[in-house]
């Protein structure tokens, strides 16, 4: 995720990003889902839904490798982890990922009554992505980074494929 796009957006940019999100979403991101998994009948929004899908989704994806930043030290350079998450997906996964992350998000906003889609804290990291909130502690979830990070750590090796059931404990432990 490309962090200094939502940087530089201005609160009315960042909402209309939001809306343009939202309107993918009801519009395109089911879609996406379905074509990409071998069944239909979980996709209901419901918590109990989200481990099914998302780990599904996982396998369907492809990357593309990408060159070392020259930027980050060498000795972070040298290290697997880091070697192995040289990749980006493909234009095709990105949209499976936005999909995926809109489910995530969405599934949240219609399972927990107290939460709602908006735009990030400008303070936090995720400024102005579309994010859920308010999880306790005023945590922020930004469910396509969320998505980005659990899929690229499962695809590139460096999590387990049970790091989605931790995620999805994770947050719903957070669930105000």
């Amino acid at each position: 995720m490309k962090f200094g796009v939502f940087e530089a957006m201005a609160k009315e940019e960042a909402q209309e990003y939001l809306e343009e999100f939202l309107a993918f979403g009801k519009g395109s991101a089911i879609e996406i889902l379905e074509q990409n998994l071998h069944f239909s009948d979980d996709v209901n929004f419901t918590v109990e839904s989200l481990p099914n899908i998302l780990k599904a989704l996982i396998p369907t994806l492809r990357t593309i490798p990408k060159e070392a930043d020259p930027n980050v030290p060498e000795f972070i350079r040298k290290t697997e982890d880091y070697k192995k998450g040289l990749f980006d997906f493909d234009d095709t996964s990105k949209l499976v990922v936005l999909a995926a992350g809109y489910y995530l998000g969405e599934t949240f906003v219609r399972s927990f009554p107290l939460l709602k889609w908006t735009t990030g804290n400008i303070e936090l990291l995720e400024g102005n992505m579309p994010v859920v909130a308010p999880f306790k502690n005023s945590i922020e979830m930004s469910p396509i980074m969320v998505i980005e990070n659990l899929f690229a750590g499962v695809v590139s090796g460096i999590r387990q494929i049970t790091a989605v059931d931790r995620a999805i404990v994770m947050w719903v432990n957070l669930t105000p």
